[in-house]
């Protein structure tokens, strides 16, 4: 059982300091009257004649707990001329009807104010210690109503003797709340759920049963701390995740705080348990920061990730108790607390429209294996930038087995919808993805470490929605990678660059798309357009076929014998427009007859007839 402490943040004299209270010592302070129980700083001054006060009167104690409210000797603490004191009290006092707080003043000639020996003191309230609001003076006992203050409630009261005459101030018999104390509202916050509670094994090697260590729900809120059944059991292996209503941010010091049961206190050399402690700010991707052991107090820093994270939501605690332990059912989970509270998400600043810069460009190969034109590949940053969108070598061609990653200097949304655009170059043919076979896989990651497959992309299929890769609010890295199965162009996948379009003010993507469809719904190159002529015609060896395209298209030219039956393949690649292309079959092994090239562009096709003699 640890021993967990809560740290507030209150400002003294300038100076900040912190305040630890052990947990297990806290009271509930719901109670008819509270009082002022501990002294923060005094500064006591003088006589009026300038000497010290006398060492009766002197004992800050005395204005502590309950005022006796009479004129006892050394039942009071003396401010002395110019003097004052801070007083903590024993919880929040809220503004309610009426008075709130008195203070009480020991005066020998009595409570009414307007006599010649009248002591008075000025009152300042803080609910932190830190931000200070001043109320007014009072003149012996005084009431505070705190209607109007503009504080939430209060803890602290300050107390500064402003007498004039002479004797030696303000004489104060000590605070009380009339409507009494609530509890401090804490900084520290609690593991608000539980998801993902796999059971591990008890050390028998089977399944956990005991329903009483199996309930999440004993995991979460504020740590009990003792040796009731208040905890949930991870089984050897097990592991749960912790979530918070908000962020938890990631300040200077420990940051978290995991609280184990342990009966009767044992260490961790007697009775072994321990998890790994991890965390995450998106719930998709956890970092290790620590380890917790049965006797270690727990407090860890989300500043041990592998990647700066200005908060997380998450807490994954994944049980590795050792093997052979007498611990029966593994580590004993009582809460998770987020001592820099639980606080509203940091949004991050967001991405432009395009790629700003890139890394990790492997270059690939042609389908043969062999390599790509340099002027395909010597400049990686054409994925850059806006996409062009034209027949110039202005973009980036992956090749079989190529890949880059791209960043946007911003965070790219998780919107309704579509989220990227991924634009290819195919030298404005109007195919889609089934007539142009270039294809892309497309990975999104909020931390260049973990990526999740988000789809494939290609030429009229292009756009990638982050929600298929995980629950991501955000990413900041694109990696695409060339579908070396699905591509069968000669060079695959050629990247112009990428839109993001939740971040593209600019980019209207209902426009785009609607005008995508228009140019794919236009009909392709018709066949008859490509000026075929084949020769010889009686041939009895190679015969060659010639065509010169008037748009560039995807061209298949197969051989058919007069029982209709595909004998060969003579072309079948993208031909670009203006280009003369000359292909060749040999029809050495064709028995004579008559056979038939069948030319298909698309979604047309023509034949041409030639005979084969021998």
């Amino acid at each position: 059982m640890k021993n967990f402490t809560k740290h507030l943040l209150p400002i003294l004299c300038g100076v900040t300091t912190f305040m630890t209270i052990n947990m297990n010592a806290f009271q509930d302070n719901s109670q008819g009257s509270c009082n002022a129980v501990e002294v923060i700083t005094s500064i006591q001054g003088t006589k009026s004649d300038g000497n010290p006060v006398s060492a009766d009167r002197s004992d800050v104690n005395a204005a502590l707990n309950t005022p006796d409210k009479s004129n006892s000797p050394n039942g009071f603490y003396t401010l002395g001329i110019k003097g004052s004191i801070t007083l903590a009290l024993g919880g929040a006092v809220y503004n309610q009807a009426g008075t709130d707080i008195m203070i009480y003043e020991t005066s020998f000639s009595g409570d009414t104010c307007g006599r010649g020996d009248d002591e008075t003191a000025l009152i300042e309230l803080s609910q932190d210690g830190e931000t200070w609001v001043i109320y007014g003076d009072v003149c012996r006992d005084g009431a505070i109503d705190l209607d109007g203050i503009a504080l939430d409630y209060v803890t602290q009261i300050r107390i500064s003797d402003t007498t004039y005459g002479s004797g030696d101030g303000y004489d104060l018999d000590g605070v009380e709340a009339v409507n009494g104390c609530e509890d401090i509202p804490s900084d520290v916050c609690y593991g608000s759920g539980a998801i993902n509670y796999i059971p591990g094994l008890d050390s028998n090697g089977n399944a956990l049963t005991v329903a009483e260590r199996m309930d999440t729900s004993k995991a979460l809120g504020d740590p009990q701390m003792d040796d009731s059944m208040n905890f949930l059991s991870l089984g050897h292996g097990g592991e749960v995740t912790i979530t918070f209503d908000g962020a938890v941010y990631n300040n200077d010091g420990a940051d978290i705080e995991v609280v184990e049961t342990t009966f009767g206190n044992a260490s961790f050399s007697s009775y072994p348990e321990s998890a790994d402690i991890y965390v995450s700010q998106n719930g998709i991707d956890f970092y290790l920061i620590g380890s917790v052991l049965t006797d270690d107090a727990g407090d860890l820093d989300i500043s041990n990730a592998p990647i700066a994270l200005a908060y997380i939501t998450q807490v994954k605690i994944v049980d590795t108790t050792p093997s052979g332990s007498v611990s029966t059912d593994g580590f004993d989970l009582d809460a998770v607390v987020a001592l820099t509270g639980c606080n509203e998400v940091i949004e991050p600043t967001p991405a432009g429209c395009y790629p700003v810069d890139y890394f990790n460009y492997l270059e690939g190969t042609k389908k043969n294996g062999g390599v790509i034109d340099a002027i395909r590949t010597e400049t990686p940053e054409n994925t850059l930038g806006v996409p062009e969108g034209t027949d110039e070598y202005v973009f980036t061609t992956l090749g079989y087995g190529g890949e880059i990653t791209l960043t946007f200097g911003g965070a790219v949304y998780n919107q309704a919808g579509p989220d990227l655009v991924v634009v290819e170059t195919t030298f404005q043919n109007t195919w889609g993805c089934e007539t142009y076979g270039e294809y892309a896989n497309v990975y999104v990651s909020a931390d260049d470490i973990n990526y999740h497959f988000a789809g494939t992309v290609c030429k009229s299929d292009n756009t990638i929605d982050i929600s298929d890769a995980g629950d991501f609010d955000f990413i900041y890295y694109v990696k695409i990678v060339n579908d070396n199965e699905l591509s069968t162009t000669e060079d695959a996948f050629d990247l112009d660059g990428v839109i993001a379009i939740g971040t593209c003010e600019q980019f209207n993507y209902q426009a785009y798309a609607e005008e995508q469809y228009r140019l794919l719904s236009v009909d392709t190159v018709d066949a008859n357009e490509l000026g075929l002529s084949t020769y010889p015609n009686p041939t009895n060896g190679v015969s060659y076929i010639e065509f010169k395209p008037q748009t560039t298209s995807k061209v298949l030219i197969e051989v058919f014998d007069i029982n209709g039956r595909n004998v060969g393949q003579v072309f079948n690649n993208e031909a670009y427009s203006g280009q003369v292309y000359k292909a060749e079959f040999n029809t050495v092994s064709l028995a004579a007859g008559l056979y038939v090239y069948k030319i298909t562009t698309g979604n047309s096709s023509i034949t041409k007839k030639f005979i084969v003699t021998k």
